[in-house]
């Protein structure tokens, strides 16, 4: 949608159906998803983290915004594509933050379309005196689109940093 949106009527377009999605209907169907998650007889409801890739970055910021229940986020290449095309996104993440209780674990490879995004976010949560964390690997790939697929080609390198990361805020 986006793109065809970029395509026909160009960036600014683009961007405002990105933020009209992001806190409309994705929001509205991730939220729906979480409160159906906390209701499975097997699932402890205050034990739940969320995990996000590229535009599921931004919408788990906005995710825990709402829900400042979670226990622990993590945030593959948050806005990775559109962090430095959207400054309404970039607004709107930052001031999302200061909303959010759950710790946050930024991952980025170096290659990734930007790493800014994961930096900035980074930046804001120690402003505000909570728990972060960021992590820049080294290059996967050899392309930026290579970076962005980080969380699926480069487990083997993330997986031990985000299994620590969540022993570390998720256990009792």
């Amino acid at each position: 949608l986006m793109n065809a949106e970029q395509a026909a009527h160009g960036q600014e377009a683009r961007n405002t159906l990105q933020l009209q999605l992001l806190e409309g209907r994705e929001l509205s169907d991730a939220l729906a998803g979480l409160a159906f998650l906390r209701k499975l007889p097997d699932v402890d409801p205050h034990d739940v983290g969320v995990v996000g890739h590229s535009f599921g970055g931004s919408l788990t910021v906005l995710m825990a915004e709402r829900e400042t229940d979670l226990r622990a986020i993590v945030e593959f290449s948050t806005a990775g594509y559109s962090w430095d095309r959207s400054p309404e996104l970039r607004e709107r993440l930052l001031a999302a933050l200061a909303h959010v209780q759950a710790p946050m674990f930024f991952i980025h490879a170096a290659n990734d379309y930007t790493t800014a995004s994961g930096k900035a976010l980074d930046a804001r949560l120690q402003q505000l005196g909570k728990a972060h964390r960021l992590k820049i690997y080294p290059p996967i790939g050899s392309t930026a689109e290579d970076g962005h697929a980080f969380p699926l080609i480069g487990v083997s390198r993330w997986e031990p940093d985000v299994f620590a990361f969540l022993d570390e805020y998720m256990r009792r």
